[in-house]
């Protein structure tokens, strides 16, 4: 085939569609050999003949060939290129019906590509599309592929029983197709893990050894995976004489640079099971020296460079094997007396797996993906956090509980940060493009799968988001100011921390919840203590204390209960830190508390409302890390206060009345220099949207709903309701506070690692700095009465946590024992910060009047004091 090219250029120097075909052959015939880069540099040639604009070139060809380089690049270990080429291959071949098997074979690639990155909402966009895509032109093996690397990325996230659908269908696609046992193999074995974690591994082996003998009839390229796999199921049912036998038999066959690295990795465990720590080493060494070439680790402690790690394709591995060196090494720890070198050892490598998270994660785009990998990571941060804990390193606990939590918040926040740095016409473009991304999901959530208008639906999703993702990398490219403020992963310091709280005469409690342990740090300007709990008894006695919580006829029949559960979490979780009375801020790992509602005696009512004053936030860096001049956004606004009270709501919508909150409102608004208070028919859903970027304060009197199982939290309107996720914006919200005096405005889904999905985090997430929210069905009355309080105090230029202790002193002070179960006072809480309320010009420029009047009367006072006295 090179000779003929070379008699070609001499016969022929004008090219035609004849060359190019050959060229694209020879491209191919260079692949099946393994030539990888000469593959990718043949095709290559043929990208310059389109941009000459030769009409006998075939379009349909155009996209092929950028199919073919991007499969190229997927099997030479290059992921971005792979991605980048197959994408060009879907945009060029959309519209094309002779392309259309090239552009579903790019998505089936894009599937891959996306699932090794850890990106898995992109990968099952890509499955959908071009699932639906090969079912129209009758491409029976692609959708068979495509299924199977759908059950693959279902798998991933855990969705077990889709996932087996999925791999199912893939089997049943192909029972025709003799030809294509090396799809049949894998997929057989993909269902045997599937099975495994729907707990049959008896399914599960018989699964893998059908695999495993049709991979081994064939003489399947990469039979070690499927010894792997079968060594991983003894691994897991303990039997590790034989997983050892099977990882060494795929050794000694490996043909697979990926498939050499997990060997090791599961060989290194299997090893570290059975209290050889030497060897466990030395295997995970060699799993470094066989991703990394330049890696040169004499040691066992010796680790990669992250600079090296992230040039890595495949990232998920070495990041299992980076977590297994360092877990490896917290157990060789623990079983010599908590080892100190070791424990040192294993906190290094927890540190560069952190590292590895941090940029690993920046690949991942949609929120579910982000959301899997903040839960899979979830058990890095408990060990890192428990060999800090053994090592009594509270400054280096403090930076992994903070790296543990509310990421996606800090991204999402500087991300709005750095929009700031766009120009108006930039804006405008993300903007566009956020909506009709926002749009086409509506539109997707409300078509029937499988019919023509889902099809197209999800089509022009697919399409709007790869614009939307060009555009960002432009930005990337183009805007170093925008790039810093996006990607800024900066940690504030325990050191940072301690002096910001010797400003605000506050201290903090700091707690992470794991499988099995909860560590909570309490920390003072001057000193730390770090303690260890069991995480089952604290989550059984925090869901004890919210159940009674929710009822007050529940609470006031079980008041004696409550007081004890209230008092055994006050005893475990506070008690020791030995925090001085006054203003506490409190960072917590799962669903919010009320800490004031804990008792320090579990025979009569002694809350702590009456000692600390709380506030409560989703990270220490979102809470101190201030993006912006707060006075620069909130002064200028063209009201200082907007309220909103729909009292009743439309029949559809079926809420009751909240007779008494136009009163409550109106008494509000009137502290503020200018306030807009809509209330009845006036307060709906758009008037809200309309106003809500032109007001200092906001405060809500509605209903809310959402619980803690998954349903989206929402508010009403008197009209409609706004949903969650509909709280979006292309920049952060000048809004210094947002009352949400609606039932369970703090309540959501617990996403471990992220925290709890509310209306209040929804506020959070478009930079709203405070916010007043509740964590349970509250009582109207007393929340009116409770919320006017705190308005009133807020007015006196107390601090908002001040403010908020205070009014529920007073309210305490003027209600009957009824009104003191915690149930009508306690789910009123204040997330974010707690600086006083600042003045609005308005009302700074009359109060300094006031100030001007009254030094000057006491001047004129002073000086006819002072004057000699007159003759008559």
């Amino acid at each position: 085939m090179h000779n003929w090219l070379i008699n070609w250029k001499k016969c022929y120097p004008a090219t035609d569609s004849t060359y190019a075909s050959a060229l694209i052959q020879l491209g191919l015939a260079e692949f099946y050999e393994g030539k990888y880069p000469q593959a990718i540099a043949t095709t290559n040639l043929v990208l310059p003949l389109y941009r000459q604009s030769y009409t006998a070139l075939k379009a349909s060809d155009l996209v092929k060939v950028y199919y073919r380089i991007g499969v190229y690049y997927s099997s030479n270990d290059n992921s971005a290129k792979a991605i980048y080429f197959l994408q060009r291959a879907i945009k060029l071949g959309k519209d094309n019906k002779e392309a259309k098997r090239f552009v579903a074979n790019s998505h089936l690639y894009l599937i891959y590509a996306y699932l090794l990155k850890g990106d898995f909402e992109r990968a099952l966009l890509h499955a959908d599309v071009g699932g639906n895509l090969a079912l129209s032109v009758n491409d029976t093996i692609t959708s068979a592929k495509i299924w199977e690397q759908k059950a693959q990325v279902l798998s991933e996230l855990h969705r077990y029983q889709e996932a087996q659908l999925a791999v199912e269908k893939a089997i049943s696609l192909l029972q025709n197709y003799p030809q294509l046992w090396f799809s049949v193999a894998n997929q057989h074995r993909l269902l045997g893990t599937i099975l495994r974690a729907l707990g049959q591994p008896a399914n599960e082996l018989k699964e893998l050894e059908i695999a495993y003998q049709i991979a081994k009839k064939n003489q399947h390229a990469n039979l070690s995976d499927f010894l792997n796999s079968i060594g991983h199921h003894y691994f897991k049912d303990k039997n590790y004489q034989k997983a050892i036998y099977y990882y060494q038999q795929g050794l000694t066959i490996d043909k697979s640079q990926f498939s050499k690295i997990n060997l090791l990795d599961r060989l290194g465990l299997t090893y570290a099971k059975l209290g050889d720590y030497s060897r466990a080493y030395r295997l995970y060494q060699q799993g470094f020296n066989s991703l990394l070439p330049d890696y040169k680790g004499a040691t066992m402690g010796s680790l990669p460079d992250a600079r090296k790690i992230r040039q890595v394709a495949q990232k998920n591995s070495l990041l299992l094997l980076v977590q297994d060196k360092a877990d490896t090494w917290l157990e060789w720890a623990k079983s010599t007396g908590n080892n100190p070198d070791r424990l040192r050892n294993a906190q290094k490598t927890y540190a560069l797996a952190d590292s590895m998270i941090e940029f690993m994660r920046w690949e991942h785009t949609g929120q579910q993906s982000k959301l899997f990998w903040r839960d899979k990571t979830h058990r890095l941060y408990e060990s890192a956090i428990e060999t800090c804990f053994l090592l009594h390193d509270a400054t280096s606990a403090f930076r992994f509980i903070e790296k543990s939590r509310a990421v996606l918040l800090n991204d999402k926040l500087n991300e709005l940060g750095a929009n700031r740095q766009l120009t108006p016409s930039q804006v405008a473009e993300e903007q566009r493009l956020r909506q009709r991304v926002t749009d086409w999901q509506s539109k997707l959530s409300g078509e029937k799968h499988g019919t023509s208008t889902y099809t197209k639906a999800l089509d022009s999703l697919h399409s709007t988001q790869e614009a939307q993702e060009t555009f960002v990398h432009q930005l990337e490219h183009t805007n170093p100011a925008y790039y810093r403020y996006k990607y800024n992963n900066d940690v504030i310091s325990l050191t940072q921390v301690q002096q910001h709280l010797a400003d605000q005469k506050a201290s903090l409690v700091t707690y992470f919840l794991g499988d099995s342990s909860l560590y909570a740090l309490g920390v003072t300007p001057g000193s730390t203590k770090l303690i260890h709990l069991s995480a089952a008894v604290y989550t059984k006695q925090a869901s004890e204390l919210l159940a009674l919580n929710a009822s007050s006829e529940a609470q006031n029949k079980q008041f004696t209960h409550y007081l004890t559960v209230s008092n055994q979490l006050y005893q475990q979780l506070l008690k020791p830190l030995a925090l001085v009375p006054g203003r506490v801020i409190v960072s917590p790992d799962g669903v919010l508390l009320p800490f004031e509602a804990l008792s320090t005696s579990a025979s009569r009512p002694d809350f702590l409302i009456h000692q600390y004053a709380f506030s409560y936030a989703y990270s220490l860096n979102q809470l101190f890390k201030e993006m912006r001049s707060q006075s620069g956004h909130w002064f200028g606004r063209s009201q200082s206060f907007l309220g909103m009270a729909p009292v009743h709501f439309s029949a559809n919508l079926n809420q009751v009345p909240l007779a008494g909150s136009d009163a409550a409102l109106t008494r509000i608004g009137n502290r503020f220099s200018s306030a807009s208070l809509l209330t009845g028919h006036d307060a709906t859903r758009q008037a809200f949207g309309q106003q809500i970027r032109d007001h200092q304060v906001i405060q809500l009197f509605t209903h809310a709903e959402a619980d803690s199982t998954g349903l989206e939290p929402a508010l009403f309107f008197t009209d409609s309701i706004l949903r969650l996720s509909e709280l979006t914006s292309a920049e952060l919200l000048p809004v210094e506070l947002v009352g949400l005096s609606a039932c369970k405005t703090g309540v959501g889904a617990h996403q471990r690692g992220e925290g709890v999905f509310s209306l209040a985090r929804g506020f959070a997430s478009l930079g709203v700095p405070s916010i007043l929210t509740t964590l349970w069905n509250v009582e109207s009355q007393a929340t009116y009465d409770l919320t006017e309080r705190f308005y009133a105090k807020l007015a006196e230029g107390l601090p908002k946590d001040l403010a908020l202790q205070q009014a529920k002193l007073d309210y305490l002070a003027n209600v009957d024992l009824s009104g003191q179960l915690p149930n009508r006072w306690a789910g009123l809480l204040l997330v974010g910060n707690t600086t006083p309320l600042q003045t609005s010009p308005k009302l700074r420029v009359w109060s300094i009047g006031l100030i001007i009047i009254a030094l000057g009367s006491v001047w004129w006072w002073f000086r006819r004091r002072k004057r000699p006295p007159q003759p008559y």
